[in-house]
């Protein structure tokens, strides 16, 4: 079966901005361009694809800020600071970089990079060949399944845990991939400022999923709960409808889909050299054929 990679650009570029922070203070005291990201997304990268024998490959940004969720909600991930500067202006740096590796990049206004993931395996395991998700976004955790696989960074950049269909209950303390929405209607998303139900956490989240296996079967036996837990539901019932429905990644914004197109051209080893030389990037002899 032929294997297919998706990486989700957005998580990957702020986790090794900030792996590498402290990096920032040389390259304001010298006035140069940092590229902290740059050299650290490209190390990534590089392990990944030669890693793994990939014939499909895409890296999926978010586009505008403003998606078609915040026309739901608009306090839709409110409180989320803009991208700082120091990242934005390596952004350019990053997707030349990507592109010298053979990768496609794929960005649609008003849609998160999450959809464009999800539209994506869908179409690949239709096409017959497995995926393999990079991302720290737990979100992704409901896209897993038999041809599927997502590898979550969990601390930093160097420790990434493998969830797949026979491990999921243990990552997940015992819910399935389409029972992830399910708990984010519930316990809610900080990240995405979705606050769920007010005063019902995580533990009795999981427990009453596990019983009824989704958000709405627990709306239709609200009787049989405790009367305090009752309330809680029935005060919050259609704000955790709206949570669950956020959390729910799109499988269809890719509305043309074109397999050729997600082709992995393979490594430009010339230009990649050429940003390792230009740039004074240490680090990389071993991944250089």
């Amino acid at each position: 079966m032929k294997k297919a990679l998706v990486v989700d650009g957005n998580s990957l570029i702020y986790r090794v901005f900030y792996a590498s922070f402290k990096q920032l203070e040389f390259y304001k005291q010298h006035n140069l361009q940092p590229v902290n990201a740059l050299k650290l997304t490209l190390l990534i990268l590089l392990k990944i694809l030669q890693s793994t024998k990939y014939d499909y490959a895409l890296v999926a940004f978010d586009a505008a800020k403003k998606t078609l969720r915040h026309d739901e909600l608009a306090e839709y991930k409110a409180g989320r600071k803009p991208m700082p500067e120091d990242l934005v202006s390596q952004l350019p740096l990053i997707r030349e970089a990507i592109g010298e590796l053979g990768v496609k990049i794929m960005s649609i206004d008003g849609i998160e990079a999450d959809d464009i993931i999800g539209s994506y395996c869908k179409n690949m395991n239709e096409h017959g060949v497995e995926v393999d998700i990079y991302s720290s976004d737990k979100d992704m955790l409901q896209l897993v399944n038999q041809n599927t696989s997502v590898h979550l960074f969990k601390t930093g950049i160097s420790d990434i845990k493998k969830i797949t269909p026979q491990n999921f209950n243990e990552a997940y303390d015992g819910l399935t991939p389409n029972q992830v929405t399910d708990f984010k209607g519930i316990s809610g998303d900080s990240s995405d400022n979705l606050l769920g139900v007010k005063g019902v956490g995580p533990v009795t989240a999981i427990k009453l999923i596990i019983q009824y296996g989704s958000l709405e079967n627990i709306l239709e036996h609200l009787d049989e709960l405790p009367p305090g837990v009752k309330t809680k539901f029935e005060n919050d019932k259609q704000y955790a409808l709206l949570c669950k429905k956020l959390s729910t990644i799109d499988q269809n914004v890719i509305r043309t889909f074109v397999l050729d197109e997600f082709i992995n051209k393979g490594i430009d080893y010339d230009k990649l050299k050429a940003i390792i030389t230009k740039w004074h990037f240490t680090g990389f002899d071993k991944h250089l054929y």
